[in-house]
This record gives structure tokens, sequence and C-alpha cells, in this order.
């Protein structure tokens, strides 16, 4: 069934799913994720913005859609979560373009998801932490960030990306569509018919 839906609205599905269960983790695990000084976030749709990338199914989703949903994801974030129109949606687009250029020299496997999934979140981190800094919604000091906000977030998220990667995967794979111009028609005439080698015609031509 998976086969006839198109990875482009799966990715989105996903990606809609992913930013609600930002808010019902962060919601239920609230004690846990938010005991002062510690501060850790969920960033399950971050995660998921970047999969295709990732994973190596991005060519499956037109790159204008990729940064499409990017833009949406960033827009919900930012509509839903930090009350601030802009800083998601800068922040998603630029981590989604950071993930391409160092895909690119990485092979597809969940180590290499990994390295680009630790650098693309610690990078978005520094993103956000300068971004709010700069509107003085931020009063932590650098190192009590990296200590007490940085460090519980990357951990949550490596269990988020374990939990849901295989996953994932699966579901772009099962929605991947077959290429066609791999078919070998060479063997085949005009009319759809096997072409017949030089004995049978001549066997057929007596």
């Amino acid at each position: 069934m998976l086969k006839y839906i198109s990875t482009t609205w799966v990715h989105f599905i996903l990606v809609i799913i992913a930013v609600m269960l930002d808010g019902g983790i962060s919601l239920y695990l609230a004690p846990l994720l938010f005991k002062q000084p510690m501060s850790a976030s969920p960033m399950l749709s971050l995660i998921i913005v970047m999969m295709p990338v990732m994973s190596g199914h991005a060519q499956q989703i037109k790159r204008k859609w990729l940064y499409t949903i990017a833009f949406f994801a960033g827009m919900l974030v930012d509509i839903f979560y930090t009350g601030i129109v802009g800083p998601a949606i800068i922040g998603f687009l630029l981590m989604l373009k950071l993930a391409e250029f160092i895909q690119r020299y990485l092979s597809y496997s969940f180590s290499s998801s990994l390295a680009v999934w630790f650098v693309t979140l610690t990078a978005y981190m520094a993103y956000d932490y300068a971004a709010f800094g700069i509107i003085s919604l931020v009063n932590l000091n650098i190192p009590n960030f990296i200590m007490f906000h940085l460090f519980p977030t990357i951990i949550i998220n490596l269990v988020l990306l374990i939990i849901v990667y295989e996953l994932v995967i699966y579901l772009y794979n099962a929605t991947k569509k077959p290429d066609i111009s791999a078919y070998d028609v060479t063997q085949r005439d005009l009319n759809g018919r096997l072409t017949l080698d030089s004995r049978s015609q001549r066997n057929l031509s007596k």
C-alpha cells in the first residue's frame, strides 16, 4: 500500500507528527527535562527535517519540497513553541543546507548520519542561543549554556534519533518508486513483442 504514496507526503506527515511530539515530550517529561538548572529540548522535528539527506533518500523528494517542508516545520515551531516567528524558520533552512553540505563528503550509514546530526544539532543550538541572546531572551553564559542546555539536549535527541532512525528509513524505502529508466527494453520491438533471433527468423521464412 505504501508504494502508492509519494515519499514527499510521507516526509511532510512525519514532520508534522514530529513537531507535535516535540511538544508532547516536553510536556509529559517536563519534570525530567527541565529540572533546574538543566534544560533539555527535544528536537525530533529537526531530526525528521534532515532525515532524507542523512539517509540518502533526498532524491525521492524534490529539493524545493525539502526546503518548503523545512520552512513550514520551522514556522510551526516558532508559532507554537517560541512565540516569535523567524528564528526556527531560518534555523531549519540553514541546518538543512548544512546537512546537505556535510553529507556530500560522507557515505550513507548510521555512523555518517550520526555525525551529520551531531554537527547540525550543535550548530542549531549555537544559532538559537545567539539569536535569542541578541533579543535578550537568554541570560545564560556560554559555559552554563553548554553544560546545562546543549549537553542535555544532545543526549535526549540522540535517544530520539536511535528510536526513529530505522522506522523512518523503512517508510522512505517503502514509498520509493521503481526507476523505470533502468528497465532493459532493447530486446523488444515497437509492437512490444520479443524480437526473434536470426535462426528463428530463418525457420519461419522456410
